[in-house]
């Protein structure tokens, strides 16, 4: 069935599992990303801040900034007829639910973050998820699937 019916109902928006894990590649993989999304029929891509982006295992540093994927993706998008769409790196604020991290940085407000890394574990350990951060309905499927 389609679980995250509620969440997702528009008709202009279809989903769809793309069988694929990240490389940490940086922004070639997010051109590659691209180039199969075109082939499955895509004309936008929306790609995140920092995607596919890795650290180093000796300092800890990343080797890419974290719009290098986005500027890449912009720059590059025209000639593989795809339409990038860079998304903002929003936050979750208590007092005006989702916001610019820049506008939360400006107003003074408190960010609340979960990484990625914090989310898995927590959906690993059974531990609940805040509602800002992911739909139930998707956490419940997460849960169900092997790992």
């Amino acid at each position: 069935g389609h679980v995250h019916g509620v969440e997702t109902a528009n008709p202009r928006v279809f989903w769809a599992y793309l069988p694929y894990s990240m490389h940490m590649a940086g922004p070639r993989e997010a051109i590659h990303h691209m180039m199969i999304r075109k082939n499955f029929g895509c004309s936008h891509f929306i790609i995140g801040r920092d995607m596919a982006g890795c650290k180093s295992s000796i300092d800890g540093n990343d080797f890419y900034g974290p719009y290098d994927a986005q500027d890449f993706a912009k720059e590059n998008g025209p000639t593989l007829g795809v339409q990038a769409v860079p998304s903002l790196n929003l936050v979750y604020t208590g007092e005006k639910g989702y916001i610019t991290a820049e506008e939360a940085k400006a107003e003074g407000l408190d960010s609340l973050k979960l990484s990625g890394t914090k989310f898995r574990k927590m959906l690993k350990d059974g531990d609940d998820i805040p509602e800002w951060f992911a739909f139930k309905s998707v956490v419940g499927v997460l849960r169900e699937a092997p790992n």
